[in-house]
């Protein structure tokens, strides 16, 4: 098999303590790649073979997730600009119509009203800044 469309995708806020249920981020246009990059580590010591440098992987850094959607609903939007003006790290859940989870824990480094046009769709975007470890778990597999 070739692939499989990721038309269907979401991206869920996990509901904080006085949240009443998650929150499934409306009308999105795209949510952006995931990707971890290691640290390198220098182990190279007087009797590394050849002289050659050595190096073994440290901390991973997932980096930023970029968001983009259409302004479709304006209580989402304010919540999202109030969750980025509160600093506060919140869990997210990616969910592929195909049934895996990429999990992680994130607050919105940034926050952007999308450019207002003549001909236009009223848009905004928003990067979401790992912090700590991403969780993908296939589809049918126990969390």
């Amino acid at each position: 098999m070739a692939g499989k469309l990721t038309m269907g995708s979401t991206l869920t806020m996990v509901k904080a303590s006085s949240e009443p249920a998650d929150t499934v981020i409306k009308a999105l246009t795209s949510i952006g790649s995931v990707s971890g990059e290691g640290e390198e580590i220098d182990v190279t010591t007087l009797d590394s073979p050849n002289g050659a440098k050595e190096y073994i992987q440290g901390a991973v850094d997932w980096g930023t997730i970029d968001i983009a959607g259409n302004v479709v609903d304006g209580a989402q939007i304010a919540a999202l600009r109030s969750i980025f003006d509160s600093k506060e790290t919140r869990s997210w859940i990616i969910t592929t119509p195909a049934g895996h989870t990429i999990s992680f824990n994130a607050f919105i480094q940034t926050f952007e009203y999308g450019e207002k046009t003549v001909d236009g769709i009223d848009t905004y975007s928003m990067t979401l800044r790992v912090s700590g470890d991403v969780t993908f778990t296939p589809a049918g597999s126990e969390s």
